[in-house]
């Protein structure tokens, strides 16, 4: 018999050589006061010992993939396995503290018929400040959010807080709803997961982005974004990925008027951080992505004709969600 107040969550963690972080939140996630749950990792054949520390709880059933499928082929797996309803799906470097989450999430989704994602607000690890607040989209691609007070955020009037995009650390959602969009866009390791599937989901369906403001998740794996051979790796996958995102979701007329001015701002982009980080891998980065784009053009373009013939929203109404001001 189902249980109708209490319904299965699947809490979804992807992993990859995540060890140190998983010390830290594994026991969160089976403290969470929720009668109703699965835990799910899925791990991208990692060489840590991750699988080893997951295998001492009974409670977490481990999917191994054996090698790194990436971050969208490996999350969709865990979507595709999780027997829940509903999806928790995180990364293993965040730290849940709230142990009422879950509850807090379903009656969320009951009392606002319009929800597409939930997105939790996330903070690095003590640090006050965040631009963990959602994803926001200008005339050349991602917009630029300045860091705010992340009680600023909770404080503020608004349990939910409209955006055109959900953050990748920890979103929440219905299962079919997700399988309908058609998940993560796999044709990349980086960089073309979320965005594209939150907006995506926006015109297919015709439901609404969320920000959840009355908690916050701790992000630990903060060296990740500062380290120099990590960040040139990602950078590979941006200007392939936003591209991807624009052609094969935004209208025609807003490709056209778009794209060319996204183009200037990665130029700029790629200067600035050469210069600022003394290091001309940002270069070959940034070559590399063109390549992997104008290679994966042709499949583009037919993801596009698919996309743009089953919208239920004509206009491209993610770029009309200004970024809240919070202060």
């Amino acid at each position: 018999m189902k249980n109708e107040r209490y319904p299965l969550i699947s809490v979804v963690m992807l992993n990859y050589n995540g060890l140190k972080y998983l010390k830290k939140t594994v026991a969160g996630i089976l403290r969470l006061d929720y009668p109703n749950y699965e835990f799910i990792v899925v791990d991208n054949g990692s060489t840590d010992e991750s699988i080893d520390f997951i295998k001492k709880f009974k409670k977490i059933r481990i999917i191994k993939n054996g090698e790194n499928l990436g971050y969208s082929k490996g999350k969709n797996i865990g979507v595709k396995k999780a027997k829940g309803k509903y999806v928790l799906l995180l990364d293993e470097d965040i730290l849940v503290e709230h142990e009422a989450l879950l509850k807090n999430l379903i009656e969320l989704l009951k009392k606002k018929g319009d929800i597409l994602n939930i997105s939790l607000l996330l903070c690095d690890e003590h640090e006050e400040y965040t631009d963990y607040y959602g994803g926001f989209y200008s005339l050349y691609g991602l917009a630029y959010k300045k860091r705010v007070r992340a009680l600023n955020i909770m404080n503020n009037s608004k349990e939910l807080v409209e955006i055109a995009s959900p953050d990748g650390g920890a979103l929440f959602f219905r299962k079919k709803t997700f399988e309908k969009i058609g998940g993560y866009d796999e044709s990349q390791p980086y960089y073309c997961d979320v965005g594209d599937y939150g907006i995506r989901g926006v015109i297919l369906t015709g439901k609404k982005n969320y920000l959840y403001t009355k908690e916050c998740l701790i992000h630990l794996g903060k060296e990740r974004k500062v380290d120099n051979r990590a960040w040139c790796w990602k950078y590979k996958y941006v200007f392939s990925g936003l591209s991807k995102i624009i052609i094969k979701n935004y209208n025609k007329k807003k490709v056209l008027t778009i794209y060319p001015l996204f183009l200037f701002f990665m130029l700029i982009k790629t200067i600035k951080q050469t210069v600022f980080r003394k290091d001309l891998r940002v270069i070959s980065s940034l070559l590399f992505s063109v390549y992997f784009f104008l290679k994966d053009l042709p499949d583009t373009l037919k993801q596009r004709r698919v996309i743009q013939s089953k919208r239920v929203l004509k206009n491209d109404v993610f770029l009309k969600i200004k970024i809240p001001k919070f202060d």
